[in-house]
């Protein structure tokens, strides 16, 4: 048996005012890191966002320190992702690969490091992404276990004929807003059931994803096991964290990479998903160390994992997130996400009609700090939302200015 974990770090976090850093490295960064150093065998995935590490290298080298002794020690696989945090989908080509270039140039600088994988913010997929990923040579991607699934027999969910797909995560609304003790309990417990159903059913064998201009080895993070896992470390009742790796024991046979939990750091020690349930960094310990006491289980880096378990499987997936409904409305339906994108699209109208040298890395970085999900997605506070709209007027401001030097006052 193989497993690993995936934690994802994000100091442009939705709901985090930037005045907050401090407390999230204090209280959340920098115990997670160093809890993990202490771990024997342990093998992890880490994904910072190019973002974070530049704010990490220039005011709190300490946990670049972290993570390079991590990296030294062979426990901690970086993994890329986009600059800023971008919904890959929903971006230009040019502006997907402007946001990977960035990216692997803050973790080479910054950790000397040339990632292998590839966290997708959101796990939001296209089939564009394998060839994209391809040009960068990245080897493997993280996705969604239930978009995946739901790209076989729901293709097309627009199509009223096709019975809708129910995952694990509508447990969890039924019950967040079941009304009443009793219907709340009720639909508690069918949420434990479910959830316990769903995490069982789960496939961690990889997948060779057909896309574009080539395919990449998809590694599958299954939601269930995430929110089972979560649920767990917060001690909900009759989900305890024995409950939860006795479950995981279970796929002691299967072949494939598992992966039962991929969650944020923030919500280690600085923020809770639910109220009054805070995880600590001691809590994250003891998950793992249970976890890594199941017989024959071996923690493993993804890239050491890939090199003798190759994928069996050709498959398609669809366009999507990991998104409740699996689609991309959450960052796109809000009339703030619209008129946002409207000047992204202005600024990348200007862009259109510069040349490659007269655009510059100023420029580009408004334009993808525009592009940021956690501006858009979920429940971002407006200093958050109003840094998107700066980014995006700040990129227009200086694209036009560069346009209007080239086309107007040089013929005047």
């Amino acid at each position: 048996m193989y497993s690993t974990i995936v934690l994802h770090a994000n100091l442009q976090y939705a709901e985090i005012p930037v005045s907050e850093i401090p407390e999230v490295v204090k209280k959340s960064y920098i115990p997670v890191l160093s809890t993990l150093l202490e771990i024997p065998k342990l093998e992890v995935v880490l994904n910072f966002t190019g973002v974070t590490l530049e704010i990490l290298k220039n005011s709190y080298p300490e946990v670049i320190d972290l993570l390079k002794e991590g990296i030294d020690q062979g426990k901690f696989e970086m993994v890329g992702c986009g600059y800023s945090h971008p919904i890959f989908p929903l971006l230009p080509v040019i502006d997907m690969k402007k946001q990977i270039e960035f990216n692997n140039e803050v973790l080479e600088t910054t950790l000397n490091y040339k990632p292998k994988g590839f966290w997708l913010p959101e796990l939001a997929y296209d089939p564009l992404i394998p060839g994209v990923l391809k040009s960068f040579d990245f080897l493997y991607t993280f996705i969604d276990e239930e978009l995946y699934n739901m790209s076989s027999p729901l293709l097309n969910d627009s199509n009223e004929y096709n019975f809708p797909y129910y995952s694990a995560t509508h447990y969890i609304i039924e019950f967040m807003k079941a009304k009443g003790v009793f219907r709340k309990f009720l639909k508690y417990r069918k949420a434990t059931k479910g959830l316990r159903k769903s995490a069982k059913k789960s496939n961690f064998n990889p997948v060779e994803l057909k896309g574009v201009k080539g395919t990449i080895t998809g590694l599958k993070v299954p939601q269930a096991w995430s929110i089972f896992s979560s649920a767990s470390l917060m001690k909900f009742p009759f989900i305890s964290q024995q409950k939860a790796i006795r479950n995981l024991a279970k796929h002691k046979h299967s072949t494939g990479l598992i992966i039962p939990y991929g969650t944020d750091i923030e919500f280690f020690g600085y923020r809770s998903l639910v109220e009054g349930r805070m995880i600590t960094h001691e809590d994250l310990r003891k998950f793992i160390e249970r976890m890594m006491k199941i017989p024959d289980n071996q923690m493993i880096l993804p890239h050491k994992y890939l090199k003798d378990n190759k994928p069996k499987d050709l498959g398609y997936m669809k366009t999507g997130s990991w998104a409740p409904d699996r689609r991309l409305d959450l960052w796109t339906r809000d009339e703030d996400n619209q008129k946002l994108e409207r000047l992204c699209g202005e600024a990348r109208w200007y862009f259109a009609h510069l040349s490659e040298s007269e655009i510059t890395e100023q420029m580009w970085k408004h334009l993808l700090l525009a592009e940021n999900s956690d501006g858009r997605g979920w429940d971002p506070i407006p200093e958050r939302r109003l840094d998107c709209f700066s980014h995006a007027y700040d990129a227009i401001e200086l694209a036009r200015e560069k346009y209007l030097d080239r086309y107007i006052r040089k013929k005047n």
